[in-house]
C-alpha cells in the first residue's frame, strides 16, 4: 500500500484513507450519542448490548444503565417538583412562627426558611394580617420581605394572594425608595423580576434613585439591576449607559455569572454603549 520510493500512498488506493475517515466519523457519532443519552436529550434505547460490541463498544450495558439511571433521576426530580412540597413543617407550628414574629426581619426569616408556606391556607391567613400589623417602616424591611416572598413556592390557588402582597410591598417600597441602599434597590428589582411581576412605576423610581449612586454599586448589584430591567423588558437607556460606564472599569471584578447576566441584559434590550 505505502510506497517507499514516493513516500505516499498509490494514487489508485485512496480507500485506506477513506476507511480511516469513516472510522473517525463513526467514533465521534457514537460519542455524541452517548453524551446525548447521558444528559437526557435522547431516550434510552429499548435494548442494550449485554456485552461490549466490536461494532459499538460505547453502547455496553454499563453505559446504557448509567444513562438510564441519570434519565430516571431527572424524571423523578421533575415529577417531585410538580407533585408539590413535602409536609416537612407542621402548619400549626408555622402559624405560630408567623404570629410570634415581632419584627419584619423575623417574618422574613420565617419566609426564607419555609418556602412552602403558601401551600398552607392557615399560614396564609396568619401572614396577611401580620404584614399589616408590622407595617414595614425601613427600606431594609421592605426589601427583605419582598426578597423572601420572591423565593417562596406558590401553588396556582395562592398566586393571587402572593401577587397582592408583592404589589402592596412594592407600592410601599416606591414611597421609601430614597432610603434604599444599593443592595436594597438591586434586591427589590430582582424580586419582581424573579416572579415576573410588572411594576413600571417602581422600576422608574428605582432607576432614578440608582443613577446618582451608581458608582457605589458592586458587580453583583450592577448585574442584578440590568438583568431585572431586561427580564421585565423595561426600557431605561440612561440607566444602562450609567451601568456600562461604571462596569467597564471594574469588569475584572465580575464573576462569570454576573458577566453573563450583564451582557445578556444589554443584548436583550438591544442597548449599544458608545464605547
Amino acid at each position: 500500500m505505502f510506497s517507499l520510493k514516493t513516500g505516499s500512498f498509490p494514487a489508485r488506493c485512496p480507500s485506506f484513507i477513506s476507511l480511516q475517515l469513516c472510522a473517525v466519523v463513526f467514533i465521534l457519532t457514537q460519542l455524541q450519542t452517548e453524551h446525548a443519552l447521558a444528559f437526557g436529550f435522547l431516550q434510552k434505547p429499548t435494548r442494550c448490548f449485554s456485552q461490549p460490541s466490536r461494532f459499538s463498544p460505547l453502547f455496553a450495558r454499563s453505559s446504557c444503565n448509567r444513562a438510564g439511571d441519570q434519565g430516571s433521576a431527572r424524571t423523578a426530580s421533575h415529577r417531585e417538583r410538580n407533585r408539590g412540597p413535602p409536609n416537612a413543617v407542621n402548619p400549626q407550628d408555622l402559624v405560630q412562627q408567623i404570629k410570634s414574629s415581632r419584627k419584619c426581619f423575623d417574618l422574613s426569616k420565617v419566609l426564607r426558611e419555609n418556602p412552602n408556606l403558601f401551600y398552607s391556607d392557615d399560614s396564609i391567613r396568619a401572614l396577611i394580617p401580620k404584614v399589616a400589623q408590622l407595617k414595614p417602616k425601613s427600606a431594609r424591611d421592605v426589601a427583605g420581605l419582598l426578597n423572601a416572598l420572591a423565593k417562596a413556592r406558590v401553588p396556582p390557588n395562592s398566586r393571587q394572594v402572593h401577587t397582592k402582597l408583592m404589589l402592596v410591598l412594592g407600592e410601599l417600597a416606591g414611597r421609601k425608595i430614597e432610603d434604599f441602599d444599593t443592595r436594597g434597590i438591586a434586591m427589590t428589582l430582582n424580586a419582581f423580576a424573579k416572579k415576573g411581576l410588572r411594576n413600571s412605576q417602581f422600576f422608574e423610581k428605582a432607576a432614578e434613585a440608582a443613577i446618582p449612586i451608581i458608582n457605589t454599586f458592586n458587580s453583583q448589584e450592577l448585574a442584578n439591576t440590568v438583568n431585572a430591567f431586561a427580564k421585565m423588558d423595561h426600557q431605561h437607556p440612561m440607566l444602562f449607559d450609567e451601568v456600562a460606564n461604571e462596569a467597564i472599569p471594574i469588569i475584572g471584578t465580575f464573576n462569570s455569572q454576573e458577566l453573563t447576566n450583564t451582557v445578556n441584559a444589554f443584548a436583550k434590550m438591544d442597548h449599544q454603549h458608545p464605547m
